[in-house]
């Protein structure tokens, strides 16, 4: 299943809603001499984007500002060969609060510490205990990344790593949620919360429960009331609801509504043409439109290319043979009708009835013919 960028983008700028005190103090050592450079700074700060940069001398570095609040921020190198700055080749994802903080290093910031910040010491402490089930999991992939090609295509095989999956995730989660339940004023806990609790198919009833145990200040800040209107995008997109209108235009420009489509059974299809799971999925759904197309179903395609991405969406229409109506905002991420569903992962689909309201949520493969002969009957 492939991310969409902006919830990527919306966990990595999250911040929590109290006032700014003082001033953060970055401080870089790198122990090992390192040769001329520029160390930068980037990060957002209530939607500004901020970047700012200093010279590297004698492998020391110092940046010195204000943020509202803690956030996740990035410091890279580049360096300097002849006068020439070379692309960025090492670099440091961290919180960035207002607080002294050390970076220490021999000679690369991938593989530095973080000392004198709370929030980096709650997501070290987070990560020691997802750390054992994270093992787990990367010797499952060892061992199918070892395999050849027939090797993976074996069901048999790949039933055999699904138990240790599961338990490495089911551990995982357990874990996340115990930090979360410690931890319930921590900007720390709340992107947790997002990744483990909100995502595909995930229950708002369930979700508003669990969020409801985060420390109100937490809930009311700024990230907490983005991800509580992420909870009512899900209560409006459960099954059993009336289905969200919007309208997009077709290749040809001429816009199309969905309730175009009512009296129909109607499959609305969240892709794009650079998803492989996507492009993967369409012979499936092409299998059931054939299928089913005489007995009051179709699909409505709705693609999440951008603008620049126009000809390949359309060209992968035309290779994949999809004969149902397509249409895009050509925005990308910020495709209103992915935003009102809640889509943050593609392939996503939702089965609406004649009456506009939704059945079913992401049918995939033989799902979304066990539906629709529920409710057509088979043929």
């Amino acid at each position: 299943m492939r991310k969409i960028n902006f919830i990527i983008a919306f966990i990595c700028l999250l911040t929590i809603g109290a006032k700014a005190q003082g001033q953060f103090t970055i401080l870089g050592k790198m122990t090992e001499k390192t040769g001329q450079a520029m160390a930068y700074l980037s990060y957002s700060n209530q939607g500004k984007k901020v970047l700012d940069s200093v010279v590297v001398q004698n492998g020391q570095f110092v940046f010195k500002g204000t943020v509202n609040n803690p956030l996740r921020a990035y410091i890279y190198l580049k360096p300097v060969v002849n006068g020439i700055y070379q692309k960025p080749n090492d670099g440091i994802e961290f919180y960035l609060e207002n607080s002294k903080i050390t970076i220490t290093t021999k000679s690369l910031l991938g593989n530095a510490s973080v000392a004198g910040s709370k929030t980096n010491d709650e997501q070290r402490q987070l990560l020691a205990m997802q750390k054992p089930f994270r093992k787990i999991a990367d010797s499952v992939m060892k061992v199918y990344n070892s395999w050849n090609e027939v090797q993976k295509k074996d069901s048999v095989l790949r039933r055999s790593l699904r138990a240790p999956m599961l338990a490495s995730q089911a551990g995982y989660d357990s874990v996340s949620r115990i930090f979360i339940s410690r931890n319930p004023n921590s900007v720390v806990s709340l992107v947790t919360f997002i990744s483990l609790e909100l995502r595909q198919d995930f229950n708002p009833d369930t979700a508003q429960a669990k969020f409801a145990k985060f420390t109100s200040s937490l809930r009311e800040s700024a990230p907490g009331k983005k991800v509580q209107a992420m909870i009512e995008v899900g209560k409006k997109t459960n099954v059993g609801v009336t289905a969200t209108d919007f309208t997009q235009n077709d290749p040809t420009g001429k816009p199309v509504k969905l309730s175009d489509f009512r009296g129909q059974y109607v499959l609305v299809d969240f892709w794009a043409s650079w998803c492989k799971p996507c492009r993967a999925e369409n012979p499936n759904l092409l299998k059931a439109y054939n299928k089913y197309k005489s007995k009051n179903f179709t699909i409505l395609g709705v693609s999440i290319d951008d603008s620049d991405m126009k000809k390949a969406w359309l060209n992968a229409v035309q290779q994949d043979g999809l004969p149902w109506t397509q249409t895009s905002e050509l925005k990308g991420a910020n495709s209103e009708a992915a935003l009102a569903y809640g889509v943050t992962a593609i392939p996503a689909n939702f089965l609406i009835s004649p009456e506009g309201k939704i059945l079913a949520k992401n049918l995939r493969g033989a799902e979304l013919e066990k539906k629709l002969a529920e409710l057509l009957g088979s043929k």
